[in-house]
């Protein structure tokens, strides 16, 4: 039966080259593979079909196998994983298209995770439940314009990820109960939306809309031949939110920019946010910068691009006052530092210089050093999803962590994509201090096939 499966996966991987994946699925583009389809392909046909008059249907899905192994979990505050763990992640989608306007699409998704020693973490295992579910409305588009509104559940990303992001490295994605509108015209897309979270369980759709936390907002967009902008208002809420300061209402506006491209060998990825609002009585002032910047050598063998990566954002300096100055990332992407996933983006400053090699058209090799502090001696340390893993104590040192990183990517054919990565931790004198003294080293085996 395996060995069937397999072949069948085989089979398909032989015209999956012809469909355009996406990071969010109901974004692919099947255009090369349906006009392969009506070339008399009939390998490529069975993706995406016409099922009656002014009627497609279009099918797919994700098969994820990961094994990771954590020496000394979170510096060594969780217990010792055994033997690691082994999660597995698989979905399948049916995108259903009605004329020139209508669509829904349904995504649903299984994730499992084994041999974690504290148990399965929010992100490790949810049984059955869907990631994407809605209906959408858009309008015939003529030219370069258009507009659409999307309703119910679905993942978003915006921009590079830094602060909405579907979340891709852990075992289970984000997803949203969303209302989005959209417009384009020319160089120009703007997002409007209202969403809500969607409290994840372990269950078969027993998933839920979350009942302390909102999110709202317009997200603009101008693509340029060199350089591009995003601009960006948002307002998130939640009703029971926890920082040092305690527990309370937070009410948190947030305005950001960011600008990207690349010209001739340079590329850039910068973006900057400024925010406030309120924590029950206190005000917030926070800010964040995260700069990336890059070169690549074309003409040397592999290619190799060197990327600089400077970020900070700030942290709280007195839990005591009447001012809250810990930025919230929102909903960040989940590996954000990478593979190692300990660390969150607030209360930091980081120096992050990587390197890049093109081993073979299917061979990538990454190389990274992290060196990490905290911005406020007075705030602590936060994990990706904002979960405060080490308070300030005490303490007033300044550094946190050293994280050297090595990946190694392969594509091995149309759909697969595989990675191994290697990571060691070494802790600075704040997590010292505050008794997670120990070294952690990684190691992850991934395998993907997309359809």
């Amino acid at each position: 039966m395996r060995t069937t499966r397999l072949g069948i996966l085989l089979l398909l991987a032989a015209d999956a080259a012809l469909a355009q994946f996406r990071p969010l699925r109901f974004d692919d583009d099947f255009s090369a593979q349906r006009q392969a389809c009506a070339e008399d392909n009939q390998r490529a046909c069975w993706k995406d079909r016409q099922v009656g008059d002014h009627i497609r249907v279009s099918i797919g899905g994700d098969l994820r196998w990961r094994y990771e192994h954590t020496a000394n979990p979170r510096y060594g505050l969780e217990p010792q994983d055994r033997w690691g763990v082994w999660m597995q992640r698989h979905s399948a989608l049916v995108d259903l298209r009605v004329g020139r306007h209508l669509r829904g699409f349904a995504q649903l998704a299984s994730s499992h995770a084994d041999g974690r020693a504290a148990g399965p973490s929010p992100v490790d295992e949810n049984r059955l439940d869907p990631t994407n579910l809605f209906v959408e409305w858009r309008s015939a588009t003529t030219g370069d314009g258009g507009t659409g509104m999307r309703i119910g559940i679905q993942e978003l990303q915006f921009g590079s990820g830094r602060g909405i992001d579907a979340r891709e490295g852990p075992n289970v994605r984000r997803s949203f109960e969303a209302v989005r509108a959209y417009a384009t015209s020319g160089p120009w897309r703007v997002d409007a939306f209202a969403a809500a979270p969607r409290d994840h369980r372990p269950g078969s759709f027993d998933d839920a809309r979350s009942q302390t936390q909102a999110l709202r907002g317009l997200y603009a967009t101008r693509t340029a031949a060199v350089t591009s902008w995003d601009v960006y208002a948002l307002h998130y809420e939640d009703t029971v939110a926890r920082y040092v300061q305690g527990v309370a209402h937070e009410r948190r506006w947030t305005l950001g920019a960011r600008v990207f491209g690349s010209r001739k060998a340079w590329h850039w990825n910068w973006e900057s946010i400024i925010q406030g609002g309120k924590f029950g009585d206190a005000g917030i002032r926070a800010w964040s910068i995260a700069t990336d910047t890059g070169y690549t050598f074309e003409d040397v063998a592999g290619q190799p691009r060197l990327a600089l990566l400077v970020a900070v954002a700030s942290g709280d300096k007195d839990s005591h006052d009447d001012r809250l100055g810990t930025v919230n990332p929102l909903y960040p992407r989940g590996n954000y530092f990478g593979d190692e996933a300990t660390l969150g983006p607030r209360n930091f400053f980081n120096i992050h210089p990587a390197l890049t090699l093109q081993l073979s058209p299917q061979v990538e090799l990454d190389a990274s050093l992290d060196f990490f502090w905290r911005h406020s001696t007075r705030d602590g340390v936060y994990a990706p999803n904002g979960m405060l893993i080490v308070p300030a104590g005490d303490s007033r040192a300044r550094y946190v962590a050293t994280i050297a990183s090595l990946a190694l990517n392969w594509r091995p054919a149309p759909g697969w994509s595989s990675s191994t990565a290697l990571a060691h931790a070494q802790p600075g004198a704040f997590l010292r201090e505050a008794g997670a003294g120990d070294a952690l080293s990684l190691i992850s085996l991934t395998l993907q096939y997309r359809f």
